[in-house]
C-alpha cells in the first residue's frame, strides 16, 4: 500500500538559516544605528594633507594610477587605499559625509565577516551545537561591530586603510579555512587566499603578520601541523610566497617612512619596550571597559615610563596569560595559547617598539588585533548560559546590558569626530597638557573666526612645549589684523 503521508521536511536547517538571517539583520541595523552620525561629519585631523591634498586622487587617469601603485604619499605606500579614495572622489567629489559612509559600509561588511570567521573557527568545538555556534558568532561579531575602540577606524576618513585591509584579511582567512575543507581544491581555490592577502597588505602594511596567523590556523582548527619541526617547516615552506610579499612590504614601509623615523630615534629602546609592554594590557583593559577613550593618548615622559606603576599591568598580564596557556597546553588544550599568540603577533608591528608619532597608543590599532577577545566573549557567554542554567536569564540580561553600554558609548564617541573643534576639545578634556591638542584646537577656532580663543590655545601650546614662537606670533598678527 502506498504511503499517503507527506514527505518528511527537514525543518531544522531552515530554522537555522532563518536565525542567521535575523542575526545578520540585527547586526547590520545596530551597526548603522551606532554610526549613522558619520553621514554628517566633516574632514578632520590629517585628512586634508593625506587625502584632499593627494595629487593622485581627484582625477583618475593613467598617470595618477601609476603613481598610486609605485609611489608613496606622505611616507605611506597603500595603493589599494588610494585607489578607493580616488573612486570616492569620482562618485562623491568633496562630500565628506559620503566618504565617511564608505568607511561605515566596509565596517558593517567586516562585522558580517567576523560572524562567519567565529562560526568557522568553532566548527570543532565539541561542547557547542550548531545553533550555539551561531549565537557565539553573533555575540562576538556584535561586540566587534559596536565596540567604541573601533570608532576611529570608521569616523576618520584617513583610517579607510583599517576597514579596507581588514575586509581583505578576513576574506583571506575565511577562504584559507574553506580551502582546507575541500577534497580536491582547484588552482583558483588555492590562489584566492593569497590574492586577498596581497590586497590586504597593499591596503595597510599591518597585514604583514597574516602569514603567521595562517600558521596558527594550521594548528587549530585545521590540525594540519603540530610542533613537529618537519610539519612546521612544511607549513612554513608552503607559504613562501606570503612571506616574500610580507618581507617586500616591510622593506618598502621602512624605506618610505624615513621622514617619520626621527620621532622613533628620539625614544630609547628601553622606553619603547616598556611602552609596548604597557600597551599589551592597555588595549585589553579598554576592550573590557571602554571609558575615557581618547582620539590621542600623549606619549608620557621618561620618568613616568620608567616607573613600575606604568608598565606593571602589562607585565602581570603577559606573565599570567603565558603561565595559564602553558598549563592548558600541557593538558592538550591549545586554543588559549593560539589566541594569545594571535593577539601578540598582530599587535607587534604597532605595539610601540617601532614608534612613530606623538601617541603612546591608538585605538584603531585594535581593529583586528582584539579578534580573540571577540571570540572569547561570544563563546564564553554562550557556554556560561548553557552550563549555568539557574542564572541563564541573568547572564543573557547582563550581556544585553553590556552591548547596550557599548552602543551608547560608541554613539557618544562618534560625535567627538564630527569636526576639528569637537575632536580637539575632547582630547583637551581628557589630556589638558597636550601641546599638540591645544595647537590643533587653535587652528580649529581660527578657521571659524574665533581669533581670541585661537590665540589663547596657541599660547597655551607654546607654554607646554608645542609650536615655535613664530607660530604664535603669526597667529597673533592674524588675529590683530582682523
Amino acid at each position: 500500500m502506498k504511503d499517503s503521508r507527506p514527505a518528511a521536511v527537514n525543518i531544522q536547517p531552515v530554522s537555522q538559516r532563518r536565525l542567521t538571517q535575523i542575526q545578520f539583520t540585527v547586526l547590520i541595523l545596530l551597526t548603522l544605528g551606532a554610526y549613522h552620525q558619520v553621514s554628517g561629519h566633516h574632514f578632520v585631523w590629517d585628512t586634508i594633507p593625506f587625502v584632499l591634498q593627494n595629487p593622485w586622487l581627484q582625477e583618475m587617469n593613467w598617470s595618477n594610477l601609476v603613481s598610486i601603485f609605485i609611489e608613496a604619499h606622505r611616507a605611506n605606500w597603500q595603493p589599494m587605499v588610494w585607489l578607493s579614495h580616488s573612486l570616492d572622489f569620482q562618485m562623491f567629489s568633496l562630500d565628506s559625509g559620503k566618504h565617511h559612509l564608505v568607511n561605515l559600509v566596509l565596517h558593517t561588511a567586516n562585522g558580517i565577516l567576523v560572524y562567519l570567521l567565529i562560526f568557522s573557527l568553532t566548527m570543532q568545538a565539541k561542547t557547542l551545537n550548531l545553533s550555539e555556534r551561531q549565537w557565539a558568532a553573533f555575540v562576538g561579531a556584535l561586540v566587534f561591530a559596536i565596540h567604541p575602540q573601533h570608532v576611529e577606524s570608521v569616523a576618520w576618513v584617513v583610517e579607510r586603510k583599517d576597514v579596507l585591509y581588514s575586509l581583505f584579511a578576513l576574506l583571506s582567512l575565511l577562504t584559507y579555512l574553506r580551502l582546507h575543507k575541500l577534497a580536491s581544491p582547484s588552482r583558483s581555490d588555492r590562489a584566492l587566499p593569497f590574492v586577498l592577502f596581497v590586497f590586504a597588505i597593499t591596503s595597510k602594511p599591518m597585514a604583514v603578520t597574516l602569514p603567521v596567523v595562517l600558521l596558527l590556523l594550521d594548528f587549530y582548527p585545521l590540525h594540519r601541523c603540530n610542533l613537529n619541526r618537519w610539519d612546521l617547516l612544511r607549513a612554513i615552506v608552503e607559504k613562501w610566497h606570503y612571506f616574500i610579499i610580507s618581507l617586500c612590504v616591510v622593506l618598502i614601509t621602512l624605506n618610505t617612512q624615513t621622514m617619520s623615523m626621527p620621532t622613533m630615534e628620539q625614544l630609547p629602546l628601553w622606553a619603547r619596550s616598556l611602552n609596548a609592554l604597557d600597551n599589551s594590557w592597555f588595549y585589553i583593559a579598554h576592550y573590557l571597559l571602554p571609558t575615557q577613550l581618547s582620539p590621542l593618548y600623549p606619549y608620557p615622559d621618561a620618568t613616568e615610563i620608567i616607573s613600575p606603576v606604568f608598565w606593571i599591568d602589562g607585565a602581570i598580564f603577559l606573565l599570567m596569560s603565558t603561565a595559564i596557556c602553558i598549563g592548558l597546553w600541557r593538558k592538550s588544550i591549545r586554543w588559549p595559547a593560539l589566541l594569545l599568540l594571535f593577539y601578540l603577533i598582530t599587535l607587534l608591528p604597532v605595539s610601540g617598539i617601532i614608534h612613530v608619532g606623538p601617541a603612546k597608543a591608538t585605538d584603531h590599532y585594535t581593529y583586528l588585533t582584539t579578534l580573540p577577545l571577540n571570540l572569547i566573549t561570544g563563546i564564553g557567554i554562550v557556554f556560561a548560559i548553557k552550563r549555568l542554567k539557574r542564572i541563564r536569564a541573568a547572564l543573557a540580561g547582563l550581556m544585553a546590558f553590556y552591548c547596550l553600554f557599548l552602543l551608547l558609548i560608541t554613539y557618544q564617541q562618534v560625535s567627538y569626530w564630527n569636526n576639528p573643534l569637537s575632536l580637539w576639545s575632547r582630547v583637551i578634556q581628557l589630556h589638558p597638557t597636550s601641546a599638540l591638542a591645544h595647537r590643533n584646537l587653535a587652528g580649529a577656532y581660527y578657521s571659524i573666526g574665533e581669533g581670541a580663543r585661537a590665540l589663547e590655545h596657541a599660547e597655551r601650546s607654546l607654554q607646554l612645549g608645542g609650536p615655535a614662537e613664530d607660530y604664535v606670533k603669526q597667529m597673533r598678527e592674524a588675529v590683530e589684523a582682523k
